[in-house]
Order: C-alpha cells, then structure tokens, then sequence
C-alpha cells in the first residue's frame, strides 16, 4: 500500500468517524425530545385515568343510591298495591262483601 493510499483509507475513515460522531447526537437530541414527549404522554394519561376513576366512582356510587331509592319506591309500591287490593276486596267503607 503505498502513502497516498493509506492517506485516502485514512481520510475515509475519519470522515465516517465524523459523520457517525454526528449521527449518534443526533439520535441523541431524537431520543431526548422522544423522552419529553412519552413523559408528556404518560402525565397526561395518568391525570386521565384519574378522571376516568373519579367519574366511574361516582356513578358507582349514583347506581347504589339508584338501587336503594328503587327499593324504597317497590316497597313503597307493594304497600300501596296491597292497600289498594283491600279496598277494592273488603268495599269502600270497609265491609267485607259476602
């Protein structure tokens, strides 16, 4: 190999070492700002499933309140029902018919 040669072999070689030295910041710069953003993304996600939590906690808690006050309204309804059914079975003034 003579001396221009290995100056040109050598000349290569440091020019791919300074573009992979560029390269690799670069990627370097990417990956930073790719990590703000997935950080960005994951606080955003998190406040929303504390959101989401909160809003199915409530309506958890509006299908219980739901459920006992429709417990109240058939009780209510069976009461009205039965005095409804004596009415109508005993007469008005509340003699049994024979």
């Amino acid at each position: 190999m003579t001396n221009e040669e290995f100056e040109k072999r050598m000349e290569f070689i440091v020019e791919q070492q300074a573009q992979f030295s560029a390269d690799i910041q670069h990627l370097r710069e990417t990956q930073a700002h790719t990590d703000q953003i997935v950080a960005r993304l994951a606080q955003l996600t998190l406040e929303g499933f504390k959101d989401v939590n909160a809003k199915i906690d409530a309506l958890v808690d509006s299908h219980l309140r739901l459920s006992e006050a429709q417990s109240r309204t058939d009780e209510n309804l069976r009461n009205l029902i039965a005095v409804v059914d004596r009415y109508f079975n005993e007469g008005r003034n509340g003699n049994s018919k024979s």
